[in-house]
């Protein structure tokens, strides 16, 4: 029993050292603004590969700092897309009012565009390999620029965009017509 215990726990120190990386963490800090050079102060970074993720609370001044585990233990080398999650306020709402109690519906407002929001869509894409300082522009809901929009966030969130993808393409294979469905018909001798 003490042996297979014994067993148990190498396996695991030995996952543990491997998914922190044992020394060959980097460091990754960085700082979150809007164009006009104002910090987000509410949120958290995350980088992921899609099976190691490190994150980091913003500070004040729009400032991060990726972490695994601990403050300070970095993230392993690799290839990361980054996204912003909790970039949001929320607004006095609706009071209203029960004969056992008050309450109000508080509005949640998105500080952030949603492109920035989903690691799919923000177009944040990093290969560490070392320390580094990466900082992010965001935008506020509904203005990222045109150019910065990534075809990803468009395909995903805005459905007159996808409308005109799905017609360009059915223009450009010759806009076959749909196929008919076979009607199928009942062998009267089988009745």
């Amino acid at each position: 029993m003490r042996l297979r215990n014994a067993a148990v726990s190498a396996f695991l120190a030995f996952v543990f050292v491997g998914l922190v990386g044992c020394n060959g963490n980097v460091h990754v800090t960085g700082r979150v603004t809007f164009p006009n050079g104002q910090p987000l102060t509410v949120g958290k970074v995350i980088f992921t590969d899609d099976f190691y993720m490190g994150k980091s609370n913003l500070n004040k001044k729009g400032e991060y700092s990726i972490h695994t585990f601990r403050r300070d233990d970095g993230i392993k080398k690799g290839v990361y897309r980054a996204y912003i999650v909790g970039a949001v306020r929320f607004e006095p709402g609706e009071t209203f009012d029960d004969p056992l109690q008050s309450f109000s519906l508080d509005h949640l407002v998105l500080l952030i565009d949603i492109q920035h929001t989903n690691p799919d869509t923000s177009g944040w894409l990093f290969d560490i390999r070392k320390d580094a300082k990466i900082d992010f522009i965001v935008y506020p809901p509904g203005e990222v620029p045109e150019s910065e929009r990534t075809e990803a966030a468009k395909m995903m969130f805005d459905p007159e965009y996808r409308k005109k993808v799905k017609e360009q393409k059915a223009k450009e294979e010759g806009a076959k017509p749909p196929e008919l469905k076979k009607r199928r018909t009942i062998n009267p001798n089988l009745l």
